[in-house]
Parts: structure tokens; sequence; C-alpha cells
């Protein structure tokens, strides 16, 4: 019933009202009848009875009683199957935030991964038209496909912490994963070997029977569907991280997102002065401080230059930003991502349920205004009425 009304409560009403108006004038009726009985048909009582009409009564009778369960009904809010076209415009957002235990320092507050945990949220409630994939990383990468479903992208890094991902920091695995997300088109067998077994992720590939294949397979050579705007389409990558890199794929994973059209923007997590780095246990909880083989221990400062010139390669001194103590929310990255080129990123056609009280409604109002209008007794009294 649910499926039929958007208050089903209000269903049942109008079913009791049916049935028990139809009961009351059917006790009425009868009881009148029987009066009539008892007080016999005399020549001067049909005389004075000539002018009513009990075909009238029964049509009265009839049109209050579907009026007022009309009414009752349309109060249940009757719904109906009807289809909208919905068309989404936006561009494609790969988010990347680095996981490593260098981003629990606390030179910026409460910690570098809570700030940017916060801002990144701030980020996606402002990007509602916008597809985001959230890439996650640490020595590993993980991520979540490109998705309409924000609270879905949330999940991603709103579990995990830098516990679960394996030691180091490797910011050009995280750059490839989030390419790969963005352009499976141009990616071929480049993304099969992200991911994986004890590589922070589950394997990327493109999508299911076109490009990319489970290893001992070939890949189906189908032509891949085509997707409405998506030449069209605008993509970037937003990283955020503190610049410390175990590995050196960083550049050119920058360059090749540029050539394939994807903007890159860099965001520093953390202060040139620098913190100490903590040490988790396995539950994500600190546990102490992280030192050295000597007994000293580990600073992490903003590596300003590295993700500068990443920046650099990405297109200039405006795609670069800071989280530090004194910054106050990514204004500037909004508005640069609101000024890349829009593109219809899907088109459908929904199931939607439709109000349908208005047409129940009004024909139940013309019922009960009929019934108001409608007299009981003729204008003009039959001529066979004995006298």
């Amino acid at each position: 019933m649910s499926e039929l009304f958007g208050r089903p409560g209000w269903a049942i009403v109008a079913a009791v009202t049916l049935v028990g108006l139809t009961l009351v004038y059917a006790l009425e009726f009868t009881r009148r009848r029987r009066m009539l009985d008892r007080i016999g048909y005399s020549p001067m009582l049909q005389r004075m009875m000539a002018s009513l009409s009990p075909r009238r009564r029964v049509i009265r009778a009839a049109f209050f009683t579907l009026g007022a369960t009309g009414v009752v009904v349309a109060a249940a809010h009757p719904l109906g199957s009807g289809e909208k076209r919905w068309r989404q415009r936006g561009i494609d957002i790969a988010v990347v935030m680095d996981y490593s235990k260098s981003m629990l320092a606390k030179d910026v507050y409460p910690t570098r991964l809570e700030r940017m945990e916060r801002e990144v949220s701030d980020l996606i409630d402002r990007l509602k038209s916008d597809r985001i994939a959230p890439v996650v990383f640490a020595g590993a990468a993980a991520h979540f496909p490109l998705t309409h479903d924000h609270e879905a992208a949330r999940a991603l890094y709103g579990s995990i912490t830098p516990a679960d991902l394996p030691p180091g920091s490797d910011i050009g695995e995280a750059l490839l994963v989030a390419r790969c997300l963005l352009r499976p088109d141009v990616t071929e067998g480049e993304c099969q070997r992200v991911g994986g077994r004890g590589r922070g992720g589950d394997p990327l590939s493109v999508e299911p029977g076109w490009g990319g294949a489970p290893r001992g397979q070939k890949p189906d050579k189908r032509p891949r569907p085509e997707i409405a705007g998506e030449e069209d389409r605008a993509r970037a990558i937003v990283l955020f991280s503190d610049g410390e890199d175990t590995e050196q794929g960083a550049r050119a994973q920058v360059q090749e997102a540029v050539r394939l059209g994807i903007d890159v923007y860099v965001v520093g997590v953390g202060t040139l002065a620098g913190e100490l780095v903590p040490e988790v246990d396995e539950n994500g909880r600190v546990a102490g401080w992280k030192k050295l083989p000597n007994g000293s221990f580990v600073t992490t400062r903003l590596d300003q230059a590295k993700l500068r010139e990443l920046a650099q390669l990405a297109g200039g001194e405006g795609h670069y930003f800071v989280l530090d103590s004194k910054t106050r929310g990514l204004d500037g990255l909004l508005a640069r991502l609101q000024r890349l080129k829009e593109g219809n990123l899907d088109e459908r056609v929904l199931e939607t349920a439709e109000e349908m009280f208005q047409w129940v409604l009004f024909p139940a109002f013309l019922l009960l205004l009929i019934e108001a209008c409608l007299a009981e007794r003729r204008r003009k009294v039959p001529a066979t009425v004995p006298r």
C-alpha cells in the first residue's frame, strides 16, 4: 500500500469512511421505510409526501458518500508512476589524500590529517553537481570509483587510518590511481598493475568488458560504449599531502595527467617549522614518537619545494594552495574548480512517484457541491396523486 499512497494510514481511513457512510445511509433509509409502513399510506399522507423524491435522496446520499470518501483518499496522497529526465552537469574530480603517518603531526590543529579531512568534506559539500572519486594513500593507494553519492565517497576516508595502509608515502602511485579513475578510456592495461593484494586497494580496470581483463584472459575488443558529453567532460585531480615522498614517480604522473587534459591542483598540508612524527599502534592510536635507529626523534616538515614543483608542472603557481594554522578554507581552490569547463556527466530517465491527489480531490469537491445543491423535493407534484 505504501507504493500506492504517500500516507497509507489515510487510505485505511478512506475505506472506513466509505463503509461507514454506506451503512449509515442504509440504516436510515430502512428506518424511514419501517416508520411509513407503521403509519400507513393514506391518501392524505401520499399528498403530503408527493413532492419528495426517494430517488433524489438516494442520489444525494451516494454523492455525499463518494465525495467525503474522495476527500479522505486525497489526504492519503495517492501516487502514480511517472518519468523524470535527469541531467547532471559538472566535472569529475579525484581527491587524493595523504594518509601516511607524518599526517598525524600536530603542527596544524588538531592534526594535519583531521584538518585535511575537514577541508575535503567541506569541498565535497560545495561540489554537489560533480562526481567524486576519493583516493587515500601511504605506501600504497586505496580508491573508490567516481560517484554522485558523496556520502558513499566519504565512507572510504571516514573509516580508514594510517595504520590501515602500508608504511611509506608513494605520491606517484596515488596520482596514477587517480588518473586511471578519471581516464579509463586511454589507460589500456596500465591500471592493471595498480592495486591488488598487498597494494592497498582492489585492482583498477577499464569498465567491465572494455579494455581491461583479469590476468590470464584476453581483453574484450568490443568498442567501448559512448557516454553523453564524455569528450567535453572536465577532469581534475586535487592532491592533499605534506610533500613527503618515498618514491620518485610523482613528476611523471603529473606530466602524464596534464597531457591527458586533467587539471592537477596541489594542496600542501603542514608548516615549514615541522613537528614530531607520532607512532601509532594497530588500532590507530598514538603510542609514542617515531625514532631513528640512533634514537633521535623523526621530524616532519612541509616539503613546499617539492609540492610547488608539482604545481608548476601542472600549470603554475595558481595550482598550489596551503593548509596551515593560518589558512581558513580553500575558497581559491573551489573557485578554480568551478571555472573548469563543464560537460554532461550523465543523462537518464528515472521512474518517479507523482502526486495524484488533485485528480481525486477535484471530483470529490464537485460531488459534494452537487449534493449540496440537489434538492430532495420536486418542483411539480405528479398529477396521479389522489386528492
